[in-house]
Formats: C-alpha cells, sequence, structure tokens
C-alpha cells in the first residue's frame, strides 16, 4: 500500500523495487516503510508496550509518528540533517 496525506493505493511492486527506482525522494525507515523525505519534519525517541524504546519519524501532514527501525536511525538522522 502506498499512501498519501489523502488517499491509499494498493501497489504490485516490491517495496525494495520502489525504493531502488525512487532513491532519491523516498528512504526506507523500517522494513515495510518507505517515506517522502521532503515530508519528514523530525525523529524522536519513542517507547512502546512490545518493542521497549525506540525511533519515530514525523511527517509532515501526518498526525501519528512512524517507526523506525534500529539500522534506519543513522539514515534518517542524516536525511533530516541534509
Amino acid at each position: 500500500t502506498v499512501r498519501t496525506a489523502t488517499r491509499s493505493f494498493g501497489v504490485d511492486d516490491a517495496l525494495s523495487e520502489l525504493e531502488a527506482r525512487h532513491a532519491a525522494h523516498f528512504l526506507r525507515v523500517h522494513r515495510s516503510t518507505l517515506v517522502a523525505r521532503r515530508a519528514m519534519r523530525a525523529l524522536e525517541s519513542q517507547y512502546d508496550a512490545d518493542e521497549g524504546e525506540g525511533w519515530a519519524v514525523r511527517l509532515h501532514g501526518l498526525t501519528e509518528p512512524l517507526p523506525v527501525s534500529r539500522r534506519q536511525v543513522a539514515a534518517v538522522r542524516e536525511a533530516l540533517a541534509g
């Protein structure tokens, strides 16, 4: 599923294919999540009862933050800094 601020679309492409084709515009933040680089606003720590301490990214237009995997935290920080 591809989600925008206003709609959701079903897609048949693998996430890795979308990531490879659109790497300049999208960043993988979790194994099942790509986000638009220009929509990222902040990286923040969060606590999840099941997962414990972790990280999440805030996006323009969404109220809930999206989880960021530990292995992607550095890439998200770099994207936000640049």
